[in-house]
């Protein structure tokens, strides 16, 4: 579930045109029911797609 969230994510922001602060809104919205530990998992998958 993490992995297709960052994914999802890093796709919407690499599209042109895209509205990222939006973007990152959204995403800080959904990730607040999640326990730290997912937070930083799915940190770690967003760098992971960003930098590939």
């Amino acid at each position: 579930m993490l992995d297709k969230i960052a994914y999802d994510y890093v796709t919407k922001i690499r599209k042109r045109g895209a509205n990222v602060a939006k973007i990152k809104y959204e995403l800080a919205e959904r990730v607040k029911k999640f326990t730290d530990e997912e937070r930083n998992k799915l940190r770690e998958l967003i760098q992971k797609w960003l930098e590939s």
